[in-house]
């Protein structure tokens, strides 16, 4: 009976959207947070996992449409639909929840929604806050990647340097990046970095300076962290990220970041930025299991479409 409600719900919703009826959609969204609620209420992982789907299939086209109350609307689903997923302590609902924040604000930082990708991000990083404090170290990484996600997107707008939603990202991942490392969650410190290394690519690729300075006073603040902490994987990737940013920045004149790469990685000592092959190994990992964890959810729906 769920099910059908479910698809009904799903039509409704996206029909509503191909209509621009705001009130069709909130209504859709408002029968689909029920239903996946109820869902988590009976454990029944599989289903709940098919309404926060259709939920941010919902968030993402109402996003493309230009509908920006409908695909707030469409976070605030997901987020009271979090609330009992972290209670319930159910880690692959919570995942795919995050994920989703991230691939509905992706989607509206590239239609600049910047309202509805500042709301997004916003959830991520006090998802990212939470997760970590309780050392729920895939949730973390989960929230990593959404903010990358985001803030790739942003850069990629050429949104002016001191775009509030670019600042947010960094932001955000400088905090969670920094307190996973003081959680000594190493794999989720290091899924700061990466994002961040592919925030600063994106932003000197628009010659946005200001925000790859602050990308690497990010990283080193992470780095430093780890430091304290002895993970030397961590450490490792925060050397090698500032390097990427001084060598990409210099490349292009981009002075004042290359310097503010620069100094960041004069902090650490020299041992830390020594070519380390099994650190290379270890992190080449994490950020394979990032990419994979970020491209399931297209694979998934190609299956259904088939």
């Amino acid at each position: 009976m769920l099910s059908r409600e479910n698809d009904q719900a799903v039509r409704k919703g996206l029909a509503s959207i191909d209509e621009e009826f705001d009130e069709g959609v909130n209504q859709a969204l408002a029968s689909l947070t029920e239903i996946g609620k109820r869902y988590l209420s009976e454990r029944k992982e599989l289903e709940a996992e098919r309404t926060i789907s259709s939920i941010k299939e919902i968030g993402k086209a109402a996003a493309l449409q230009g509908m920006e109350n409908a695909a707030i609307n469409a976070i605030r689903s997901l987020e009271q639909i979090l609330q009992c997923s972290m209670k319930q302590n159910m880690e692959s609902i919570t995942v795919r929840i995050l994920l989703s924040f991230g691939s509905i604000g992706k989607v509206a930082a590239e239609q600049q929604l910047e309202t509805v990708a500042k709301l997004a991000a916003s959830m991520l990083g006090k998802s990212g806050n939470t997760a970590t404090l309780l050392n729920r170290e895939r949730e973390t990484i989960a929230v990593t990647i959404g903010l990358g996600e985001i803030g790739k997107s942003v850069a990629r707008m050429k949104i002016p340097d001191i775009s509030e939603n670019a600042a947010m990202c960094v932001t955000c991942l400088g905090e969670t990046g920094k307190l996973a490392a003081q959680k000594t969650l190493e794999e989720a410190a290091i899924g700061a970095e990466l994002m961040l290394e592919e925030m600063a690519a994106a932003a000197m690729e628009e010659n946005l300076q200001g925000a790859a300075g602050n990308i690497a006073a990010s990283i080193e603040e992470i780095g430093k962290s780890a430091e304290e902490e002895e993970m030397e994987n961590a450490v490792f990737q925060a050397a090698s990220a500032l390097q990427t940013i001084m060598s990409s920045a210099g490349s292009k004149y981009l002075n004042d970041a290359s310097i503010a790469a620069k100094i960041a990685l004069e902090s650490f000592n020299e041992f830390d930025i020594i070519n380390n092959e099994a650190s290379i190994k270890k992190i080449e990992e994490i950020r394979e299991m990032m990419r994979a964890l970020w491209q399931i959810r297209s694979k998934k729906r190609r299956k259904k479409q088939r």
